[in-house]
């Protein structure tokens, strides 16, 4: 997010004009007090909040740490509801379910030990569902709550008791999946053998020994894990959960398609080597290499393609960029890339390369594989970027100062023609249209590819001064918002909810934009 192109409440102005005086809020206070973290339930209906914080003198904990009162607020205005004491600011606090508005929180946290007591909330008077919790996960829909409390693992519906899954002690994490079959996974610690656990109803059933990785497919329908010396990969399904044989050995990482029909993985890493990228159908199949000492692979939004650093450098995190896929041959697109980004359909790939030629640069380039023959360069000195949802723009920021805090923020649209000499590898660069300047980043609106949050990062305090950008021109929305805080609601690109740090003026507010 970022600093404010102040304007007059109410009046758009073109972007790239120069920063007048800075507004009066446009948002509407919900709660007054010193917030320390917001987030908004996925439907936008609730805002959970961090106040009444105290600061820990524990030096052995990231500067900043604190324990809260955690409580949500209806974005819509009414009564605030307390949820939970001693809630901590680090990851473990609080988190919602990803759809819906189920809440669960660890409060009367324990630092050194890393366990609290477990609550619930998803509407109405709040749960304290167990003591001793070290780790917990909701269901996607929010309709149950998994955790672990001594070893133990529990599971509850939203609304129902705790009920211990039978066979499963020495717990240390759990994910759930699907609604058929093994909806859940669990771990054991690794002083426990790490072994995969399988959760069915309220029994669980071993699958692998020694797993160190594991995640579900989207939708549930297949998992995978890498387990035993060789850390071989293994695809499995919640219905059958007997492992299939192993895809791969020496298994680094692996990633699902988005779609669900397919895996990637990195295998046959060694010690000072990186692994090499295989991917193979989830239907059956044989593997497929695509690529050798490969970093960071990547599919795109929609997983028609797979994008990957090849001869991968760790230090630098440097390498080759190369697209490929399921059934297409692997292309070579650009060297010394650190940095890469598909477009939503897989049409269009964006990237940073280190060039010397000229003096040393960070250029953004761009390749529509299936339209350019060479690579083309966009922009010199490009410091973040981003497709538009819809895979129409690309958005980059350039000229930075303030050590990036404050760059000048263009787009490009995928689809023009590329510069003269683009066809030949030509360098010149692309001429973007200029959104805003001084931007600390930006954000684009749920169902809205050509509305932006933009933010700019204040020089006084910690803080961003926010705008909305839509068809060349920018509305004032606040000043002083914490960072990390502001979002749209749901998937409503006229609600935004955020707190103030403004000591005048301190709280959560939700904005109603033009």
């Amino acid at each position: 997010m970022a600093r404010l192109i102040a304007v007059l409440l109410g009046v758009a102005l073109a972007a790239g004009c120069s920063r007048p005086a800075a507004p009066a809020s446009r948002g509407r206070r919900l709660v007054e007090g010193e917030v320390l973290a917001l987030r908004a339930s996925p439907d936008g209906a609730q805002l959970a909040y961090l106040h009444g914080c105290r600061k820990l003198p524990d030096r052995s904990l990231p500067p900043g740490t604190a324990a809260c009162a955690l409580a949500v607020v209806p974005a819509q205005g009414g009564a605030a509801v307390e949820v939970a004491s001693g809630v901590t600011t680090l990851p473990p606090g609080f988190g919602w379910s990803a759809e819906g508005h189920a809440l669960a929180a660890l409060g009367d946290y324990d630092h050194p030990r890393g366990r609290g007591a477990l609550w619930i909330w998803s509407g109405g008077a709040p749960r304290r569902l167990a003591e001793g919790v070290t780790f917990y996960a909701l269901a996607r829909d929010g309709s149950r709550v998994g955790w672990a409390a001594q070893g133990q693992l529990f599971v509850a519906g939203i609304d129902g008791p705790p009920q211990p899954v039978a066979g499963a002690a020495g717990v240390s994490s759990l994910e759930f999946g699907g609604r058929e079959g093994a909806a859940l996974l669990a771990r054991r610690a690794a002083v426990a053998g790490g072994e995969l656990l399988a959760v069915s109803g309220q029994a669980a059933a071993p699958v692998a020994a020694a797993v160190r990785d594991y995640a579900f497919a989207r939708g549930g329908e297949h998992f995978a894990f890498t387990a035993g010396p060789a850390q071989a990969l293994t695809l499995a399904s919640p219905g059958a959960p007997r492992p299939s044989p192993a895809l791969g050995r020496d298994v680094q990482s692996f990633l699902f398609s988005p779609g669900g029909d397919a895996i990637a993985f990195v295998a046959d890493a060694a010690p000072g080597r990186q692994g090499d990228l295989w991917v193979a159908p989830l239907a059956g199949g044989a593997p497929r290499r695509l690529g050798q000492k490969v970093g960071e692979p990547r599919w795109s939004a929609r997983g028609e393609r797979l994008a990957w650093l090849e001869d991968y450098e760790p230090r630098g995190r440097t390498g080759r960029l190369t697209l490929g896929g399921l059934d297409q041959k692997p292309r070579p697109v650009a060297r010394n890339v650190s940095d890469f980004d598909l477009a939503a359909g897989g049409g269009a790939v964006a990237f940073l390369q280190h060039v010397t030629a000229g003096g040393y640069s960070v250029d953004l380039g761009l390749l529509r594989p299936d339209r350019d023959a060479q690579p083309w360069t966009v922009a010199r000195g490009v410091f973040g970027f981003s497709f538009s949802p819809d895979g129409r723009w690309l958005y980059y920021r350039t000229a930075c100062v303030r050590e990036g805090e404050a760059c000048d923020l263009y787009r490009v649209e995928v689809g023009a023609p590329a510069p003269a000499g683009a066809a030949d590898g030509g360098t010149a660069p692309a001429k973007g249209e200029l959104v805003a300047e001084g931007v600390k980043s930006f954000e684009f609106a749920p169902g809205r590819p050509d509305r932006l949050l933009v933010a700019w990062a204040r020089k006084d305090r910690v803080a961003l001064d926010l705008a909305v950008w839509e068809a060349g021109k920018l509305t004032a929305v606040d000043t002083y918002a914490l960072p990390g805080s502001v979002q749209f609601l749901g998937s409503d690109a006229r609600r935004l909810g955020y707190a103030v740090v403004d000591p005048k003026r301190p709280g959560v507010y939700v904005a109603e934009l033009p």
